[in-house]
């Protein structure tokens, strides 16, 4: 980062007007970021697009908006073999922040976040 952006940086920090700042005057990551790298890494959009809006396996967004939280633990833990959809139970960077990956499909289902990296 070039010293004039990082120096504006810190006066807007210094100035509140960002929510929060590091220390080393940058915004703070998102709430979702951790979940969308999680998913970046479990490859998600490999079956259900990039932006999980669907392509060979259905939109999870759509399927966030229509099912109980407690069909997507089950999906998401245990899979639907039949349908291809792995499941995670067994992986604990997953089952461990479910309700993280969760709330990072909400956010996206019901607009408050759009797809790509999330923003703070």
């Amino acid at each position: 980062m070039s010293r004039f952006r990082l120096a504006a940086a810190g006066v807007i920090c210094v100035l509140g007007l960002l929510p929060a700042c590091t220390a080393a005057g940058e915004m703070a990551a998102s709430p979702y970021l951790g979940a969308w790298r999680l998913l970046r890494a479990m490859d998600c959009a490999r079956c259900h697009g990039r932006d999980y809006e669907g392509w060979a396996a259905p939109s999870i967004l759509d399927f966030v908006r229509s099912q109980p939280r407690a069909r997507f633990d089950q999906v998401m833990l245990d899979g639907e073999p039949g349908r291809g959809m792995p499941g995670y139970r067994g992986q604990e960077q997953v089952a461990d922040r479910l309700d993280e990956i969760y709330e990072y499909f909400v956010a996206r289902a019901s607009g408050r976040i759009g797809g790509g990296r999330p923003l703070p």
